[in-house]
């Protein structure tokens, strides 16, 4: 008997101008195996080859510019080395049948060196939106403009657009976050408008079809739940409905978040009506679970983190129906190939 019989997650997926072999998502995550220059090395093609079962890879974020000082060293497409780097991880996710987007992030304005601060300072000396001037954003728009066609050239399927998080594009959509009182702040509108212009530039260089966007409605506001997301979101998901986005990648709570208060956060049985489009959905997702979203078509393609990173051969599992290896935690951002490209497959 086929093993996948009865789960839906084993399905093909149109997902923009892709089609996809199944609806098995390989999440966005930071891994820290960039080299010296912020380049992926063979290490990280090696990783990513041996995931390219997923329905679609979706890489680590990559930054579009130099982003200063007070942050690990993270993934960058801003330089030839990096361009170059990320063209043979395409060409070997390419080579083993998959595929495989890119995610764009910038932090908006690059930090200045502090010393005597501690390692990774920045992350939580957050950007405002207000802080940015317009210059600044034109500077930033540029950039992903850049890295776009660098995307491109390099070879990737499909740019997501990191929206999610809390990071500076959230916070600009959200009004607890968003202070500024010209024409990208203030009303929903203005609100939105800094990503849809970004948006726009990318689906300009990538084509149509080929850009999604991650977004995170239950991401919680200086450490405290978000009491206007659901309208708030509900209104973002139908505007963005009117963009020929390839999908739009939201996120639950998890039991990490919600131990750090975030309370229950938005489901997608709450969002789903609001977005006409393809919707990707993640958090900590089993199987089972996925599979039930499925059904219910709450979402179309469920987003696997961690489990990709402990089971190279994720869909494989889920149609087999098979044990799963644990992760370790320990070797999530640890330098080398423990923990990152020796965990087991199934055998034959």
């Amino acid at each position: 008997m086929d093993g996948h019989v009865g789960s839906a997650l084993l399905d093909p997926l149109r997902l923009g101008a892709l089609e996809l072999p199944n609806r098995v998502i390989m999440a966005p995550m930071t891994r820290l195996r960039s080299d010296a220059a912020l380049a992926p090395s063979e290490l990280v093609a090696e990783y990513y080859a041996q995931r390219a079962g997923a329905g679609l890879i979706i890489s680590e974020g990559m930054a579009v510019r130099p982003y200063g000082a007070g942050f690990p060293d993270l993934a960058a497409i801003f330089s030839p080395a990096q361009q170059a780097g990320w063209a043979r991880v395409v060409r070997r996710v390419h080579e083993a049948g998959g595929r495989i987007a890119a995610q764009l992030w910038d932090v908006g304005l690059p930090r200045a060196e502090r010393p005597g601060q501690p390692p990774g300072w920045a992350i939580a000396d957050e950007v405002r939106p207000a802080m940015l001037s317009r210059d600044d954003i034109a500077a930033m728009i540029a950039g992903f403009e850049r890295a776009a066609r660098a995307v491109k050239d390099a070879g990737f399927d499909m740019i997501e657009m990191h929206a999610s998080s809390a990071n500076l594009f959230d916070r600009f959509l959200r009004a607890a976050t968003n202070a500024r009182t010209d024409e990208y702040g203030g009303a929903l509108a203005g609100r939105l408008r800094l990503l849809q212009e970004l948006l726009g530039r990318l689906q300009a260089v990538m084509g149509a079809g080929r850009v999604g966007l991650k977004l995170s409605p239950s991401a919680m506001v200086d450490g405290k739940p978000d009491a206007s997301a659901r309208d708030n979101f509900a209104a973002i998901l139908q505007e963005l409905s009117r963009r020929e986005l390839a999908y739009v990648h939201v996120t639950r709570t998890t039991a990490d978040d919600r131990g750090r208060g975030s309370g229950p956060g938005l489901s997608f049985a709450e969002l789903r009506p609001h977005y006409r489009g393809t919707l990707l959905g993640a958090g900590d997702l089993t199987q089972a679970e996925a599979e039930v979203l499925l059904a219910e078509r709450q979402i179309d393609g469920a987003v696997f983190g961690r489990l990709f990173i402990a089971n190279p051969d994720l869909p494989a599992r889920f149609a087999a129906r098979a044990a799963l290896n644990p992760p370790d935690r320990a070797t999530f951002y640890t330098p080398g190939p423990a923990g990152f490209i020796d965990y087991p497959r199934l055998p034959g």
